[in-house]
């Protein structure tokens, strides 16, 4: 008996010992908690750094315990636009992001560890059954030298500032940490790599959990689990086959050579690493962009929640700028307008109304100078580095590196910078618009009320109508 030579023992109370006299005896093992949860628990994940563990139930909901006393960090709830058929999770090996996959919407999502927040998510052609996510082991000189010099561009480029907090609507979703969290997507520089196993044989490899890398063929079944070496030189897969109604599942392996991975790591490395440059810089500019739309409704809607009531209530035909209009050529105002400007909007209202809507104005302007020129230059940067890349046709041709598409998309970037330079034209001009109604309707309002108008604002230039003509229509 093997036992008898001093093998392992394990005995029915789980205690492991060892033969003989003198063998240390190892305490059973013991149940340290017990936690009650509402919904059937379908998944769950280990963090790799962190007293954490992902939790995914049947309703789709994901969610993250810290595993000491069980207290739940944040809960993702399922939703329409992402999905709810969570079917497989797992951690970037540095603890910081969780992937999970989504079955219904066939959808990979990247989450932030500190908040239940999507940074990234992409499509993929087939229901995910199994993911894993390792980091790359393998060094050579000039992997060493790439990673010594990935701070470059740090050095470079000036950091993108932070996304503002300014409208209650963004609040949520754009906080001011909200660019840093987007950054996170960066992570170490280091490669690492997310594989996605699925049913009819799908096998995909992404570098970073962003960039697809591999897609692996011959292998049939649903992907049970799956793992990649840590030198890229080989996949282990097991699949399960499933052989019709009246016939047992067929359960296989597979061992994949994936030695080409491990021959192109410089190279891959280096193309992965721009890919998430580029692709983080594009949801920064994404975000800026969502921003910009959020300040430019709120001037809309400040605009409109004063003049919705005066349109339903008045009797005439005219349309509002027609009322504006009069006012403008002849100085007299309706009775309607009357009303609505001394009545409900106020002079002191006209006051507040104008300040919040030249921050507004502000706000978009600055987004446009410090956050979408700042966004499109860094992208700029990476972009030239690629075209760099793939003109160096023996290294990068045969991983279909094509500098003619990389040429169009600087060409687009520049197309872009110049369309946010002409925005902020558009905007200076604007404000200088709306600057000179609101002035001359804060003197019409003090004349409707009989009060004193200052003398540095009673005069009205031809320049100065124009700019009120152009705002109204």
């Amino acid at each position: 008996d093997w036992r008898e030579a001093g093998g392992l023992n394990c005995a029915p109370d789980f205690t492991a010992c060892f033969s003989g006299t003198d063998a240390p005896t190892m305490p059973a093992f013991r149940q340290v908690g017990e936690k009650q949860l509402p919904q059937e628990i379908i998944f769950m994940a280990w963090s790799p750094k962190r007293d954490l563990i992902a939790l995914a139930n049947k309703v789709g909901e994901v969610l993250l315990h810290r595993l000491a006393n069980f207290q739940r960090v944040w809960s993702l709830p399922p939703n329409e636009s992402t999905g709810k058929e969570v079917s497989a999770l797992a951690w970037r090996p540095d603890g910081k992001i969780l992937a999970f996959g989504l079955a219904d919407t066939k959808k990979v999502i990247l989450c932030d560890v500190e908040k239940p927040e999507s940074l990234h998510s992409f499509s993929v052609s087939v229901p995910l059954t199994f993911m894993y996510w390792m980091e790359v082991t393998e060094e050579n000189s000039v992997l060493t030298s790439f990673y010594n010099a990935e701070d470059e561009s740090s050095l470079l480029l000036p950091k993108l500032p932070a996304l503002p907090k300014n409208y209650s609507t963004t609040a949520k979703i754009f906080s001011e940490e909200k660019s840093d969290e987007i950054m996170k997507l960066m992570g170490d520089v280091r490669l690492n790599a997310l594989v996605l196993g699925g049913i009819d044989g799908f096998i995909e490899i992404y570098a970073y959990g962003m960039y697809k890398i591999a897609t692996i063929t011959g292998v049939t079944g649903s992907c049970l689990a799956l793992c990649l070496s840590s030198d890229l030189k080989s996949l282990s897969v097991v699949t399960e086959v499933d052989k019709g109604p009246d016939t047992d599942s067929e359960i296989t392996y597979f061992q994949m050579d994936t030695s080409l991975l491990s021959t192109y790591l410089p190279e891959v490395t280096r193309m992965a690493r721009k890919f998430t440059h580029i692709s983080t810089l594009l949801q920064y500019i994404k975000l800026s962009l969502t921003c910009m739309c959020e300040a430019w409704e709120e001037i809309l809607l400040q605009m409109d929640s004063r003049l919705t009531k005066f349109v339903q209530e008045k009797n005439t035909t005219t349309s509002v700028q027609d009322e504006f209009m009069e006012l403008l050529l002849w100085g007299k105002a309706s009775i309607e307008l009357q009303a609505l400007l001394m009545n409900q909007l106020t002079v002191k209202g006209l006051k507040k109304l104008g300040q919040s809507m030249e921050s507004s104005y502000s706000s978009i302007q600055k987004l446009v100078i410090s956050h979408l020129q700042s966004g499109s230059e860094a992208l700029l940067y990476h972009l030239s580095e690629l075209k760099g890349m793939a003109l160096w046709k023996q290294k990068y041709e045969s991983l279909g590196l094509d500098a003619s598409g990389i040429e169009e998309a600087v060409t687009a970037v520049g197309s872009f910078i110049l369309k946010a330079n002409e925005l902020l034209q558009v905007i200076d001009s604007s404000m200088k618009n709306f600057k000179a109604f609101f002035r001359w309707l804060y003197v019409a309002m003090l004349r409707m009320s009989e009060d004193p108008v200052p003398p540095e604002l009673n005069k009205v230039t031809i320049i100065l109508r124009a700019l009120i003509y152009l705002f109204i229509y």
